[in-house]
This record gives C-alpha cells, structure tokens and sequence, in this order.
C-alpha cells in the first residue's frame, strides 16, 4: 500500500504542470491589454526600450495577484480529473484512503499560492503601482512640456492646441537679434464649445514649463500677429500685432490626476504603511467626534464626519483584501476537489468551463460587495471576505455529497440529468443502427472507438490530439504566409519610398523609422489574406498526403476538423480588433509624419487634432484647416484659407467656407466670408459671399492633392481610435457637418476586424474541392477569393457613402453575405 507522504508527493507533482500552464495561460489573457496599452504609449511618446519594458513589467504584479488563484483553480481541477479518469482515485478507495488523502495535497498547494498571492499583493503590488503612477506621469509631464518637439511637425500632443515651429536653435547657437531658441513659431488654440480658434504666428519666442508645476506650458512669443475668429460669427473678428506675447498654454484634463503631490494612496502602500494609515486614519476619526462633542455636534452623523470616516473606509476595505484575496487560493482547492472528481470524465475542457463559472461567481461577488463597502453599506472589513464566505458552503455541501452513498438516481435534479443521459444514449444508438444498416454487408467497421482508446487513451483525447495537430498545422502555414505578405508589401511599399529618399536627400534612416510603424498599420490588410492562404494551404497538404482521409476513416466529420481552424481565427480577430483600435492609429500617424519627411511634403496634423486637420502649403504661404474632407466626392467642409507672410509676420488675407469643392485647378467655395487686410494699420477689407466662389490657389490644387494622397493611404479614420471617431462624429453632427464619410468608416473599422474569420469560413469549403492539385493551386484559390470580397466590400462602402444604405449596413453587409455563403457551402462538403 502506498503510503500517504508518497501519495502527497505524487499530487503535487500532478498538480505543477497544469497550474504553471493555467499560470501562463491567464496571464497571457489578461496581460493583452496591458499590453496594448503599452505599445500604444511607447509609439506615441517615442520611449526607449528601457522605460517601455519598465512601464510594462510595473502592470504584471496586479495581474498575477488575480491569475495565481485562478491557475490553481484551473491545475487543480484539472489534476483531481486525472486521477479520477484513470481510475487511480477508485483504487485508493480501495485501498481504504478518504477524501483526505488528495485533501492534503491540495490545501498545501493552495497555502504554498496563497503566500505567493499575499507576498506580492503586500509589497510589489504597492510598490509597481506607485513606480507605474509616476512612469506614466514623467510621461504625460514629458510630453506636455513638449520635450519631443520637432521642427517642421505639427505638434498635437496638448489638448485644443497645434504648435508649430521652423527650427530648433541649441542655445549656443542663437541668434543674438532674435529672442529665444524657437524660430517660425506658429500656435494655434481652439475652444470646441464655442467653436472659436486663436491663430498666432511670431517670428521667435521661447516654451517653458511654468514654475507652479503644474503641468503648464508658457510661450514667450516675440514679434508676430494673432487673429482671433469664429466661422459661425466673422464680425467677432480680433486681429492683434505684438512685439511680445506671453500665452499660458494648460495641461490636459487627465493630466491633472498625475499632477498630484507625491503622497502614496492607499493602493501605493505597502501592508505595513498601511496599518500605519489605519491607526493614523482611526486618531483622526475620534478627534474629530471629540471635535464635533465640543461644538454641540451630533457626532454620529456621517455628513458631519464624511472625509475622516472615508479614510478608515478606504483603509480597511484595502487592508481586508489585501488577506481576502490571497486565501482564495486555499478555497478553491477545497472546492475543486469534488468538482474534479464528479467531471472527471469530461475532459480538460470540462475543467476550463468549471473554473470559468468558479471565478465569474466569485469575482462578481468579490467585486460587488467590496464596492459595497467602499461606499458604507456594509461594514468595511466584511466587503472583501463574503466572496470567500460563499465558497465555504458550496465547498462544504459538494464534500459532504462527495462522502454521502446515495442512489444516482435519487433526486428530481439528478431525474432530469439521468434522463438526459438515457434518452441521449438511445437517440446515437439509433441512428448508429440506421446507419449501419444502410451500408453493404460487407462494408469494414467504422467504429474506430477501441482503435482511439489505444492510441489517445479515450476517443474525446484522440480528438483533442487531432485539433492540436491541425491548429499547429495551420499555424505554421499561416506564420510563413503572413510573413511573406508583410514583405510583399514591405517591398512595394520601399520601392516607392526609396525614389522621393533619394530625390530629397533624405536621410536613410527615415527609412528605419517609417518601417518601424509600417508593421501594425498594414495587419488589416495582411493578416486576412494570411489566414485565407493558411486554412486554404494547410487543408490541400492535408488532402495530398492523405491524412483528411485517414480523419474521415476514424468518424470524423470535416466540419469538425475545421474547429481549431476557426477557433484560432477567432482569436486573431480580437487581435486584429485591439492592435486596429489601440495601436494602429498611433502608427499611423507616426507613419505618415515620417512619410511627409521622406517625400518632401508641407506638414500637416493628423488624428484629431485642435477643431480639425490644419497644414501648411508647398510654397509656405499658404495655411489651412479644414473640418471634414470627403475624397470620394474631393469635398472639404469647415475650410478656412489663410494667406500669410511668415517673415513679418503677418496675415494677409482670411477665407472661410462651408462646403469647397476641386475642380481641376481651382475650388468652389460656397457660403463664407472673406477678409483682407492691405496693411497693419488700414482697416480690414470685409466681405460675405453666398452661392459659389471660385479661388485658385499658389500653386493651383495642391491642397486638394495632398489631402486625397493622405486619405488613400489611410485618412482620419485609420489615425484615430474608434472612441475618438466617435467623439468627433458627435461633434461634427452638432455643428451641421455631414459625417456620412466618417460614420461609414466607423463601422467598417468594427467590421473589418472579424474579415478573417469570414474569409477562412468562405474558403475552407474551396480548400476541400481543390483536393490533391496542389498548394500553389490553393494559394490562386485564396488570392481570387480575397480580390472578390474586396470588391464587394468596396461596392457596399460605396452605397454607404452615396447614402444608399446605412452606414452600419454598408459596413456589415460583406461580412454577413460572404459568411452565410460559406456556412452554406460547408452543409455541402463531403464529410
């Protein structure tokens, strides 16, 4: 017999493997996000590799106090389902050992993850959070004070306002007849409630953070011009000529969170800080009843005593959780014993779907009843243990059933489930014997059951054998594929690059720069013909060397065998979703700044800037900002055209227009007003224009060339996320604008995200016809494919924007068309 330190030894060892893979497995979940978030301000900041790796590693403290207890909730259930599915629990039963026998094991693994959790909730949790708070305020503050200006670049980092400047002087190099080490200093400010902008243009000037630190900028301006405008109110009209200006320039609204004194919140303490902060929160708490007793009070109002009872409130609740959270991991085990043992035989799947209902059921108890807490409902010290509290009777009722000999029938609960079994049973055995009876005499069993059980263990392992099999499959295909695609368009994209670098003498390393960013902004291009290509190709090998066969032979289905296909599409597509809201925008306007460089192109913003896009013309007198560009229609809206001399500085003239729209070499404008200005003392010439108005401007078009080169790269919708989108949406509707355009993108970027997955359901049925003629065969399969969706998806967006649909149906409707045809397709495949 063996004894129980051996059977000890043997549990733990069972129990590592699966914890360390559910370890890895949620945190890797979870830390998607984070990881996003990261990648999205080191794109946009420009951080080093040193800072970007230190901001992230300071997120993975918080995520692992929450995967540990769920990985062991995982390894455990999935251990005790072992033991049970081979019989071995059966045989120390036998053997005379109880439930106590795997107990044992199981609360020391539970302990052992609860130290952990406790170690790292008490000290790095405190100390990353802290470290992360002021990472992202040295950031924040880095990027406010405009520590990565560029010359020749539109700045619009600062909420509501556009910097713009000709040069950057060392100090040492100053100009000793100008003030300051900015030259050309263009700054414009907008107020989006009021729809007024602020336009200064200064021949020097200096940028300072102000002395408060409070995240302020100060511009020190020095000879220049400032216009002051509202396009809905011109005769509000403010024109101001200056030797020297001071313009305070505030910080962001969400700055204002990190620009805080440099206390620790309760968060940032550690265990023992924050014991301290009780008792000092507590002292506080009875001088102010002392305080309340003095002055005729009622001292057992929570009005009169709100900030000092919200302090020990804060405390405690943090303090609780802090030995709450951690001891999950002890209940868990307990529980997962007899849920492991009563699901043994369901697989590891079973065990992912148990901890899955486990956790929902205790995080949404744990999160509800700590905010409970946190606002006084209930005692502060209770909040964060009840979700514990709940697991000790479901733990205690499933040992005590575990223990209990009772009849598996006995029951109304256990009637329904019996029966549900029973009438299943009957229903595969009869249509098993139709089937039978339909084949030949002498037709070979295809019942490869016992076959399965010799090379899987069980038929449901064979199974899971085989989707790991054709998910690796697929994967390696894919991986070749996407990087091929990625070079194909890397080298289409360089070979139009590398004239204009060599026309403008740039230097190589924009280059580096460009490719840097090119990555995430072409994932919605590449990774759903990738994955077209990889189902497509890895079906046809499989075909040819006749393993589909071989799969039909042991019962089967095709349509089975495409799950881990589709599963593993599916997760590429909320990848494909995350990196196209988070990432890719920021890349894109990274991309398209570096372009401007390498071809020699005017500045201009991009994203959403202050109330617009604003630029500068190739001759450089020429600036201007618009609302909304339509490229299809080549119309802008909210268009102002201002003529400016930047040696003076002056403006020379002012136009504004509600609609403008190309003509070869010249714009309509239509409804506007004009002003004039001869001199900087003679009064302005004013005038209000209705119906159309030709302009022509120096040289003829280039605005309106240059803005639908941007939108066919990728126009305002690529370079924002998908709340900014909707944001200026909003904004634009309120102010009259028609936003068809942008509402039809928005979609489309919703959309696009899941165009893998309708692309893989549309070929998988061709990729089974193709058969044995070969992978190259299949690859022209998915390339004509992926031209016809494209072409589909083109027409519907054009209905979309010629208001033909709605902007959702527009965007929606390949999707839906090409994925019910796949779906059809599949019924009709020889399975």
């Amino acid at each position: 017999m063996l004894k129980p330190k051996r059977i000890t030894r043997y549990m733990l060892a069972e129990l590592f493997t699966p914890t360390v893979l559910g370890l890895m497995l949620w945190t890797f979940v979870l830390l998607m996000n984070h990881f996003f978030f990261v990648a999205e301000k080191s794109l946009a900041k420009n951080l080093g590799f040193d800072l970007t790796l230190r901001l992230f590693m300071t997120g993975v403290p918080a995520i692992l106090i929450l995967t540990i207890p769920m990985a062991v909730l995982l390894g455990s259930l999935i251990a005790v389902g072992r033991v049970s599915a081979d019989n071995e629990w059966t045989a120390l039963q036998g053997a005379g050992h109880g439930p106590w026998v795997l107990l044992k094991p199981l609360i020391l693994h539970g302990l052992a993850a609860s130290l952990v959790t406790f170690y790292l909730y008490a000290e790095l949790v405190p100390r990353s959070n802290f470290t992360r708070r002021h990472l992202q305020g040295q950031i924040l503050l880095s990027s406010s004070l405009a520590s990565d200006l560029k010359p020749r670049v539109f700045y619009t980092e600062l909420q509501d306002v556009v910097l713009y400047v000709d040069d950057i002087l060392p100090a040492v190099e100053d100009d000793e007849s100008e003030v300051g080490h900015l030259r050309g200093i263009l700054l414009i400010q907008s107020d989006p409630r009021q729809n007024s902008y602020e336009v200064i243009l200064a021949r020097s000037g200096e940028l300072y953070p102000a002395g408060d630190k409070s995240g302020t900028l100060i511009a020190d301006l020095y000879t220049g011009v400032g216009s002051r405008y509202n396009p809905d109110a011109p005769e509000t009209y403010y024109l101001l000529n200056f030797e020297s200006h001071r313009e305070p320039i505030p910080p962001p609204p969400y700055l204002q969170s990190f620009l805080a004194p440099p206390d620790k919140v309760v968060s940032d303490m550690t265990t023992t800080e924050l014991i301290r902060e009780l008792g000092e929160a507590r002292r506080k708490q009875k001088e102010r009843v002392e305080e309340l007793v003095a002055q005729g009070r009622d001292p057992t109002s929570r009005q009169q005593r709100f900030l000092v009872d919200n302090r020990v409130n804060v405390t405690t609740v943090e303090l609780s959780a802090r030995i709450a959270l951690p001891l999950s991991s002890f209940f868990f085990v307990i529980l997962a014993l007899p849920l492991g043992i009563t699901r043994a035989r369901s697989g590891k799947g079973a065990g992912i779907a148990v901890s899955l209902i486990v956790i929902l059921v205790y995080w949404g108890t744990y999160t509800f009843f700590r905010d409970q807490s946190l606002i006084g409902k209930i005692p502060a010290w209770l909040g964060p243990w009840i979700a514990n509290l709940v697991l000790v009777p479901w733990a205690a009722l499933a040992l005590w059933r575990m223990r209990r000999p009772r009849d598996a029938s006995s029951g109304l609960l256990a009637w329904v489930v019996v029966s549900a079994i029973r009438t299943g049973r009957w229903i595969r055995r009869l249509i098993t014997f139709r089937r039978r009876r339909s084949l030949p005499d002498d037709a070979p069993d295809l019942d490869g059951v016992s076959a399965l059980e010799q090379f899987g263990g069980t038929s449901s392992r064979f199974v899971i054998r085989l989707d790991q099999y054709v998910g690796l499959h697929y994967l390696r295909v894919l991986a070749f594929s996407l990087a091929a695609c990625y070079l194909i368009a890397a080298l289409v994209e360089l070979r139009g690059l590398m004239d204009d670098l060599l026309r403008t003498k740039q230097s190589p390393v924009l280059l580096l720069q460009y490719f840097q960013y090119f990555a995430p902004t072409m994932l919605h291009v590449v990774l759903p013909i990738s994955c077209l290509i990889g189902a497509v190709v890895s079906f046809t090998l499989l075909t040819r060397t006749g393993e589909l066969t071989a799969i039909k032979s042991s019962g089967i289905s095709m349509r089975r065998a495409t799950v881990p296909v589709l599963f593993l599409t599916g997760l590429l597509c909320v990848v494909l979703f995350l990196v196209e809201d988070s990432v890719a925008p920021v890349a894109k306007r990274r991309a398209q700044e570096t372009q401007d460089k390498i071809m020699g192109r005017a500045p201009k913003t991009y994203g959403l800037s202050a109330g617009g896009r604003w630029g500068l013309g190739g001759d450089g007198k020429t600036l201007y900002h618009y609302q909304v560009f339509d490229p299809d229609r080549k119309e802008f809206q909210g268009l102002t055209v201002f003529t400016i001399d930047r040696h003076g500085p002056r403006i020379l003239d002012h136009r504004y227009a509600k609609k403008a729209r190309w003509r070869g070499t010249t714009a309509e404008l239509e409804d506007g007003w004009y002003r004039r200005f001869e001199t900087e003392d003679a009064e302005a010439i004013y005038e209000v224009f209705e119906g159309v108005e030709t302009l022509t401007l120096d040289p003829p078009a280039q605005l309106a060339a240059k803005q639908m080169s941007m939108s066919k790269r990728g126009g305002l919708e690529e370079q924002m996320t998908l709340k900014e989108l909707n944001r200026e949406i909003g904004v634009l509707k309120k102010r009259g604008y028609d936003t068809t355009h942008l509402e039809v993108a928005f979609h489309g970027k919703i959309s696009r995200s899941i165009s893998p997955l309708v692309m893989v359901l549309l070929g998988l049925p061709f990729a089974f016809r193709v058969g044995r003629r070969g992978s190259l065969y299949g690859i022209g399969v998915a390339l004509l494919l992926v031209l016809t969706y494209w072409a589909v998806f083109a027409l519907f967006n054009a209905l979309g924007l010629e208001t033909l649909l709605e902007p959702w149906a527009a965007a929606w409707a390949p999707n839906i068309l090409f994925g019910l045809l796949g779906t059809y397709l599949m019924l009709y495949i020889s399975t």
